[in-house]
């Protein structure tokens, strides 16, 4: 791939109210889906993941569906599978049309319909090679999807996504976009918010909240999956995403407030 292509991970918290089921951001999606025109118009590829925020997190967390088949409450879980695919399939077309009203080729790639396997052993198929060679923004997003194993279903996470699509695109620059701060903070818990930490490496300690309804590791997820990307040759920065200036500064490599992955 490219020496040009831009990963971007709109997170589910920032796209979505996550205390109330199926309810969008309208306002955000669209200054996103904006500040994505501008990414084009600076001559870069580019591929969008989303979270699934309020549209997955709370019926996947009631259901168990990270855990897989339960026979115990399977006919639950199976309605609860067919529930998330259908609610993430509309959150996809929201972003997918908000993309259009900016006047940009766009196309989903569907992860339960097109790949197997749960977390960091999805297979993607080759309709993202196809999206990217036909010069369309691939929309892909975290989603319950089928296993080979006696699990039969679990959990990708759009985290999982970058990591994978990474090691597959060799993307050259990976942003998770995130709600509620700057970047990675020292200890959320702090009078102030915490204290963004402009330079992330390995070696640094941060505190993590656990965010009431998240099925797939939140912030501590996201640090994983960064620092693998970071470690496979991408650059790497966690961005309030309600700051798309910040992102498109980052994109062009000058100042910008958020988090780096460095060595």
């Amino acid at each position: 791939m490219p020496e040009d292509l831009v990963l971007i991970k709109f997170g589910g918290s920032l796209i979505t109210d996550k205390s109330k089921i199926c309810l969008e951001k309208i306002d955000v999606i669209e200054q996103l889906c904006s500040m994505a025109k501008n990414v084009i118009s600076m001559g870069k590829k580019l591929v969008i993941v989303h979270g699934a925020g309020s549209f997955g997190h709370i019926k996947a967390k009631e259901s168990n569906l990270f855990e897989g088949k339960n026979i115990n409450n399977y006919e639950s879980q199976l309605l609860s599978i067919k529930e998330v695919r259908r609610d993430m399939l509309r959150l996809n077309g929201i972003i997918l049309d908000s993309l259009k009203k900016q006047k940009l080729s766009a196309e989903s790639y569907i992860p339960h319909k097109e790949g197997e396997g749960a977390g960091m052993n999805y297979i993607f198929s080759n309709k993202m090679d196809d999206l990217l060679n036909s010069n369309t923004i691939p929309v892909t997003y975290g989603d319950v999807v089928d296993t080979a194993d006696i699990k039969e279903f679990g959990i990708l996470s759009g985290d999982d996504i970058c990591e994978i699509l990474t090691r597959k695109l060799k993307a050259s620059h990976v942003i998770f976009a995130i709600d509620g701060a700057d970047g990675i903070v020292d200890d959320p818990n702090l009078e102030n918010g915490g204290n963004l930490i402009k330079n992330y490496s390995i070696e640094h300690r941060v505190v993590l909240n656990k965010i009431e309804n998240d099925v797939t590791g939140g912030m501590d997820l996201k640090i994983k999956r960064g620092y693998n990307c970071f470690k496979l040759g991408s650059r790497v920065s966690i961005i309030n995403g309600k700051k798309t200036q910040m992102i498109i500064n980052a994109i062009k490599g000058i100042d910008y407030i958020g988090t780096e992955f460095v060595n």
